[in-house]
């Protein structure tokens, strides 16, 4: 089985996915596959270079990822791609990640309050949810980890 791993640049966020999934599914995932979008922003895009940089720079904190699973002793690899809708071009980008490893889940994980207030759904967008909904649609099973946050 396949952990596709869905993670926005290298922290304490992805790596605790990560850990979650190895705590909570031990023995089940054997297999990871950290995925992420290069977000364009058309507003503000320059070139080429440009773009070619932020790739780069998103298969940088990809690898570091990559490193940390290998060194743990599990097979890792990743997956990325550039785009303008993170929802569309990350769907886009797990589908194909699927069809190359048929027998996995989608994970990503998403920030929990204790006390929510109606501002923190502003400040703290629904992007895994809609990704979340896309995929599923889809037939792909996609699950959502909390990520506690105690304040």
């Amino acid at each position: 089985m396949t952990a596709i791993l869905l993670v926005s640049g290298f922290s304490g966020f992805g790596l605790h996915t990560l850990l979650s999934i190895v705590r909570n599914f031990p023995h089940v995932y054997q297999n990871f596959v950290f995925v992420s979008v290069a977000e364009v922003d058309s507003g503000s895009f320059k070139g080429i270079a440009e773009m070619e940089a932020l790739r780069a720079s998103v298969t940088k904190n990809l690898m570091k990822y990559v490193k940390v699973t290998r060194q743990h002793g599990f097979p890792a690899d990743y997956r990325t791609d550039v785009g303008t809708d993170v929802v569309d071009s990350a769907t886009d980008l797990v589908e194909r990640t699927v069809k190359e490893f048929p027998r996995s889940t989608v994970f990503t994980g998403k920030l929990v309050f204790r006390h929510e207030h109606p501002f923190q759904k502003i400040l703290h967008n629904e992007t895994a949810n809609a990704i979340q909904r896309r995929l599923q649609w889809n037939g792909i099973a996609t699950m959502i980890l909390p990520i506690r946050v105690d304040i």
